[in-house]
């Protein structure tokens, strides 16, 4: 992706800490693969199809460890 202004970096900023801040008062918190994905976003590596691909990918990656999760506990 090309270079982003930085009026469009804050923007994506502020979006990604209403997600976040909005996760932490239900008591959720991201884990660092999810947080790394969000900077790059951030950052303008990701376009917003690329963030999104990025965490549905990741999210399956967490979905197909869960049975190993579940066991665990």
């Amino acid at each position: 992706m090309s270079k982003i202004s930085e009026e469009e970096r804050i923007r994506r900023q502020n979006l990604m800490d209403s997600v976040l801040g909005t996760h932490a008062m239900e008591g959720m918190f991201p884990d660092e693969a999810t947080l790394e994905i969000m900077r790059r976003y951030i950052a303008g590596e990701f376009s917003m199809e690329d963030f999104s691909a990025a965490m549905d990918v990741h999210a399956r990656s967490l979905l197909a460890d869960m049975p190993a999760l579940v066991a665990v506990a």
